[in-house]
């Protein structure tokens, strides 16, 4: 059994700009001249930001932005209306997208293309949907290229796990985590949204508009944090996290948070921030396919969700999304 968290990349100065505009651009979101409101919850996260540990991971310092701007705006989920029409344009691309993958000659490897193409759909860096080109799409996705040494890897991965946990990243790009998972062949996929809003991550609620409940069983975190804090999700969903066959995890967050995961875990991203750019040592603009290993541990049995952890080992059939409700939470 995979033990305890690990350490997560660090926060830079470099950092503190960004979540002020989040702040920012969050309250625009739902106040559009109320500037009472933006400079009294813009001076909280600034002060928030001055007491804020380097150490910490820059998703921790979100988590705490967003909470302010929910408390003060009284929104619950101010990025609501940008995740629904993210999701509607993605469903408007995903058949074609599926034909493109369906009739290329390495399926697999495109949807990780198309996968990792969906991950610009994110409004913690792009506040602005015309951000996002739609007109070229799918074809700029089919001619992109990906390093074949991580997707081998991921392959052969994929083809010994009976279990798979894919951590979501952004709504709209979820429509095309679906179009991965059924690259997946028999094993039993369960797909991680967040426990209640933050930024434009995908919640239970976006999953399902996506249609992944289709390929998966849709299990929520616990958290309200960007990325995968494990400290901050429920114990039900850490146990699945160190006990399923395979992780891949999507998008900048997730990497910041799990970089240095005490289990293996396979990242797939787009490069958007020079920060994570320098860490991961490729330059902004890269498609990153990365595996990292946890040095001298093995996965006990990489092929199954044991009983002992509290999941169902028989399938979506015998699993119950609330086992995996917020944390305390009880059904």
């Amino acid at each position: 059994m995979w033990k305890g968290t690990g350490s997560s990349m660090h926060s830079y100065t470099d950092c503190i700009p960004c979540f002020v505009r989040q702040a920012h651009d969050a309250l625009r979101m739902v106040t559009k001249d109320d500037e009472a409101l933006v400079h009294r919850t813009l001076r909280r996260v600034m002060r928030e930001a001055a007491e804020f540990e380097l150490s910490e991971t820059p998703p921790a310092m979100a988590q705490t932005t967003h909470r302010i701007i929910r408390e003060e705006s009284g929104h619950a989920d101010p990025y609501a209306e940008i995740k629904t029409e993210s999701t509607r344009m993605a469903l408007e691309l995903a058949d074609e997208a599926r034909n493109v993958i369906r009739n290329a000659i390495d399926p697999f490897k495109m949807a990780i293309r198309f996968s990792i193409a969906g991950n610009i759909m994110d409004f913690a860096l792009a506040s602005k949907w015309d951000r996002f080109e739609l007109s070229g799409f799918i074809e700029k996705t089919r001619l992109q290229s990906i390093p074949d040494e991580p997707v081998e890897q991921l392959r052969a991965a994929v083809k010994q796990a009976r279990s798979v946990l894919f951590l979501g990243d952004n709504a709209g790009e979820a429509v095309f985590d679906k179009l991965l998972i059924e690259q997946l062949g028999g094993a039993d996929v369960f797909y991680a949204v967040k426990g209640s809003p933050v930024i434009n991550d995908v919640t239970l609620e976006d999953a399902k508009a996506a249609g992944l409940e289709q390929v998966a069983e849709l299990v929520e975190n616990g958290s309200d944090a960007p990325g995968t804090i494990l400290d901050d999700c429920s114990s039900a969903f850490r146990g699945l996290f160190y006990e399923a066959g395979l992780v891949i995890a999507k998008g900048q967050a997730n990497y910041e948070t799990l970089s240095t995961a005490t289990r293996p875990v396979y990242f797939l991203t787009q490069v958007k921030c020079p920060v994570i750019g320098r860490d991961l040592g490729e330059p902004v603009g890269s498609w990153v396919v990365k595996q990292h290993q946890a040095e001298g541990r093995k996965v006990e049995s990489p092929r199954s969700v044991p009983a002992a952890a509290g999941f169902a080992t028989a399938g979506p059939s015998g699993f119950r999304p609330s086992d995996l409700g917020p944390k305390g939470a009880q059904s």
